[in-house]
């Protein structure tokens, strides 16, 4: 009887170890995910994904497994991400449209698999001349980062304040480079996103443009992608990434986080006080809303139209085949959160 117990505990076992190796081998080893990094120290997010980072949402769901994640802040924004997707370097980021849209149309085999929130975008022209709005920007040098949202966003401002690009000088500069620039008097405005306020408060800039004063379609967009090679490998490792961020989305929904979001994003650099300057009069939960609805659509197809009218792409890219929604909506199915954000609609000017 001891030897049947002892064969029965011994094959028990057995079969409890090919499980936990089983269930090993269906989680990648690492898993490598890039954002957006402000900062000109330590680089970090200050987006959704940051948010992910910093409380531990995506951690959580990989409890009790061997999976390790790495997170990696780029300074050289949206270019620097699709080259790292290019070098196999990546296996999710979360980044502007205009350079996710440029790396798909040109072979990039990413996934978009959520909505990565707004991007607030900023217009400062220096302290010494005369600009109240974007009609004075008529004759300036004003400095961007070219191929990025927030190149999308000075296109649009100028369109809606009845410009066109020919009207300006566009000075294509990195984010340092657009601060020395403005110091300098070497430019006479910069767009870009909230590193840019604290040059006010040094009294070295003065801000004209807040994008979030637009309305819905006024602010930047991105999505989270994730490459289908790492999708289609590890779907059950990609369902908890995506459950991850939507908690993180969920979490930025409750006005009693919102310091404490705002503090995490400091982190890249720009002082608590300025970033709840950036975010007056905006609802942390509609601007991160992770959906892939009608609005969202709608604004990534104009992505696709700008950066074809700025000819940064050539081949035509499929919209609705690029989306995969299925982690999404498990995500937001199994945390009973389909009814948490407002319905939306594209707007007039957005539909075809």
């Amino acid at each position: 009887m001891r030897r049947i117990l002892s064969s029965l505990a011994l094959a028990a076992l057995f079969s409890t170890s090919l499980q936990a190796i089983a269930s090993a081998e269906d989680l990648p080893q690492v898993i490598r995910l890039g954002d957006v990094g402000f900062g000109f120290g330590t680089p970090f997010g200050v987006g959704l994904q940051a948010i992910a980072d910093a409380k531990g949402f995506v951690a959580d769901e990989f409890k009790g497994t061997p999976v390790k994640l790495e997170w990696t802040y780029f300074t050289g924004t949206g270019p620097a991400i699709n080259e790292a997707l290019s070098n196999g370097q990546l296996d999710f980021a979360s980044y502007g449209a205009v350079p996710n849209i440029i790396g798909k149309a040109r072979g990039l085999p990413t996934r978009i698999l959520a909505s990565y929130g707004g991007t607030t975008i900023f217009g400062v022209s220096r302290p010494d001349i005369d600009i109240k709005g974007v009609a004075d920007l008529k004759g300036r040098k004003v400095a961007i980062q070219k191929a990025t949202i927030i190149h999308w966003g000075l296109i649009s401002a100028l369109k809606s304040a009845g410009l066109t690009e020919k009207d300006v000088t566009i000075v294509d500069l990195k984010n340092a480079d657009q601060l020395a620039a403005l110091s300098a008097g070497s430019v006479d405005a910069a767009f870009g996103a909230d590193f840019l306020l604290p040059l006010e408060a040094k009294g070295l800039a003065k801000v004209f443009y807040k994008s979030s004063d637009q309305g819905a379609s006024g602010d930047g967009f991105g999505a989270f992608l994730g490459t289908q090679d790492f999708t289609e490998a590890y779907p059950e490792a990609t369902q908890k990434v995506v459950n991850g961020l939507v908690r993180a989305a969920e979490w930025l929904g409750h006005d009693e986080n919102r310091e404490d979001a705002f503090r995490i994003w400091s982190r890249a650099g720009t002082p608590v006080e300025i970033i709840r300057k950036a975010n007056e009069g905006s609802s942390l939960r509609d601007k991160y809303d992770p959906r892939l609805d009608n609005l969202f659509l709608a604004r990534y197809r104009s992505g696709i139209a700008f950066d074809r009218e700025q000819k940064l792409i050539r081949a035509d890219v499929d919209l609705d085949a690029w989306v995969d929604s299925r982690f999404l909506d498990a995500s937001l199915k199994s945390l009973a959160l389909q009814d948490y954000w407002t319905q939306r609609s594209a707007p007039a000017a957005l539909q075809n």
